[in-house]
């Protein structure tokens, strides 16, 4: 099994939120708090969008419209550390056979695996969930996991049958708060 070493690499992130919430952890009243949906496709942490902050602002008025309430974007520097980077492709096959393994694991307890629905990625947390159990147990921490988003719908398309897709991002889950060196409340300038 592979170890994931420290990247020794810090890059800026995205998070949009309710502008309470985000006044909040720049003024250090309130830490970042985790997702720990089970849908999370990424496993379970703080989502960040990688040096995307018209992505996070975007998703912050989508999922905040129904509430009516004020969204802010919240940018901030986070060292990688211990990074499961999906762009690598010797990381990408490590999933895959952990995939593997958690399936018949679940198989052998009897156990029916979550499938994924449309948007809900129940199957792809389950796996990164397990995953970075595996990891922990071989006494590897996973600090932050990072992967491309791309959307599957052909509407998403610039034009037809093109490779290039509306709202592909690099996305950051960031497991270990500790990564997160930095935080400030996004400029207008920067949106």
């Amino acid at each position: 099994m592979n170890e994931f070493r420290d990247y020794h690499r810090t890059v800026v992130g995205y998070h949009g939120t309710r502008r309470d919430t985000a006044l909040a952890i720049v003024q250090g009243e309130r830490p970042f708090s985790p997702s720990r949906n089970d849908d999370d496709w990424l496993g379970n942490g703080v989502y960040f969008w990688e040096y995307a902050p018209k992505q996070a602002l975007r998703w912050a008025e989508r999922r905040y419209k129904k509430q009516k309430q004020a969204t802010a974007v919240l940018g901030a520097m986070i060292r990688l550390g211990s990074c499961f980077d999906l762009l690598d492709p010797d990381n990408a096959k490590t999933l895959q056979r952990e995939h593997k393994k958690m399936l018949k694991d679940l198989q052998a307890s009897g156990i029916t695996p979550k499938k994924n629905a449309l948007s809900k990625k129940y199957l792809d947390c389950a796996t990164f969930e397990y995953f970075y159990r595996t990891q922990s147990a071989e006494g590897n921490q996973i600090q932050t996991s990072r992967a491309v988003y791309v959307p599957t719908q052909s509407k998403d398309r610039l034009w037809p049958s093109s490779w290039l897709y509306q709202d592909t991002h690099i996305q950051l889950c960031v497991r270990d708060v500790s990564c997160i060196l930095g935080v400030w409340l996004a400029k207008p300038e920067e949106l």
